[in-house]
């Protein structure tokens, strides 16, 4: 039977992680468990949940910081930063829908959101979530404090750890207290919408436009069978497959720059736009990945360079037979197959074909268990990766088995 240990304090976490380590006994790191299948499982009886480790720290709106507890929720934090016109730069998704059943849609924390690195749509635009962190506290796997960074950018000295917890799913270390950047609102938000069902010229067009002077600040395509699921009957009107194009900034601005895209690509589709409250909610859709949410099958994501990402996609859906949504103007490809086949072989060999990673996130614990979820690293890699898990956690005590490839059976690595 699995023990659960929820420590309220970081001084009960530090018990906790050294009860773990002198014991010898692996703990299972989660918050809401929202990202729980996001991984291979984890081989602990153990689980250190952080889900009462939750509470602002501060808040300064004016400064454009703020300091959390690991297990608070994504959803907490939104709406203190919506009543201050605020945001989180880089729009993270929120997954329980897309990865874990029986949790609630709002229950993803922000400690799971820096331990996975996630960002959403406008990550080509402003970086990545661990490019937001200006600091964290953790105990390691030795049982020890630590932390990095602070209140602002300009403070990091030596290595720069923020950068290297972000994506570490928890196997360095334990983090209890996370300070990120936050921004303004943007004045006005609008988004083109282009009907386009080819994914070639869907990835053409996306390409134009970010390389123009219209600063557009996320681009994706939606096939037509998938545009349903957004609830919008402005985007299901159009009648076909969409590439969405988003413009921020003062009114005057934003207004100018859709005319120009709108001109841009007069020979991919017909156009139309949404706006304001309707675009927030689409490219809401676009983070957490709505198509593909909720029921089951095999999802993976694919990072390929931008100009590439439309051949890849019509690729990939012409070796697997699956359905695909293109995020980050192409440089991100959400993979859907609906069979219990994840087709492991054909989706990697295209990735290495092209330069580019698929990462298996959804799939059932048999499958996870059997295919390498985590883009296989080079031997050099590899070895200093090892040497920093031994530093941190040289008992292997946090999250063991999450990140690496621990197989059953000889897999596709």
């Amino acid at each position: 039977m699995t023990e659960v240990i929820s420590p309220t304090t970081p001084e009960q976490l530090r018990e906790a992680v050294s009860w773990a380590l002198g014991s010898k006994n692996p703990l299972e790191i989660i918050g809401s468990g929202s990202k729980k299948t996001y991984g291979h499982s984890v081989a602990a009886d153990h689980v250190l949940d952080l889900s009462k480790l939750t509470g602002i720290m501060f808040y300064e709106p004016e400064e454009l910081v703020l300091s959390v507890r690991a297990g608070t929720s994504l959803a907490e934090i939104d709406a203190l930063l919506r009543d201050k016109n605020q945001q989180f730069h880089f729009e993270p998704g929120n997954f329980p829908g897309l990865l874990a059943d029986g949790v609630s849609d709002h229950a993803g924390t922000i400690g799971g959101l820096i331990a996975s690195n996630l960002s959403g749509p406008r990550r080509i635009k402003v970086g990545a979530a661990r490019d937001h962190l200006l600091g964290f506290e953790a105990i390691s796997g030795r049982a020890e404090d630590f932390k990095s960074g602070g209140r602002v950018m300009k403070n990091v000295t030596g290595f720069d750890l923020s950068k290297l917890m972000a994506g570490s799913f928890g196997t360095l270390g334990v983090m209890h207290t996370i300070t990120m950047k936050v921004m303004p609102c943007d004045e006005k938000t609008r988004t083109v919408l282009i009907a386009c069902d080819d994914m070639e010229s869907a990835g053409r067009a996306m390409t134009r436009a970010m390389g123009s002077e219209n600063e557009v600040s996320a681009g994706a395509w939606i096939a037509q069978e998938e545009v349903g699921k957004f609830g919008m009957d402005m985007v299901t009107g159009i009648g076909s497959g969409i590439v969405a194009l988003r413009v921020e900034g003062p009114a005057p601005s934003v207004a100018w720059r859709c005319e120009a895209l709108r001109k841009l690509l007069a020979d991919i589709g017909a156009s139309e736009e949404l706006h304001s409250a309707n675009s927030h909610t689409f490219w809401r859709a676009v983070a957490d990945v709505a198509p593909f949410a909720g029921g089951t099958g095999i999802l993976w994501r694919v990072s390929v360079a931008p100009a590439s990402g439309g051949a890849i996609a019509a690729k990939l859906v012409a070796n697997t037979g699956g359905k695909v949504m293109m995020d980050w103007a192409g440089a991100q490809i959400w993979l859907f197959l609906p069979g219990g086949d994840a087709m492991a072989a054909k989706v990697r060999d295209i990735a290495r074909l092209h330069d580019a990673q698929a990462v298996l996130v959804r799939a059932p614990d048999d499958i996870r268990n059997q295919v390498s979820v985590f883009h296989a690293e080079d031997a050099a890699l590899a070895r200093i990766n090892a040497k920093i898990r031994e530093n941190f956690d040289p008992e292997g005590i946090l999250n063991p088995g999450r990140i690496g490839h621990r197989l059953t059976k000889r897999g596709d690595a």
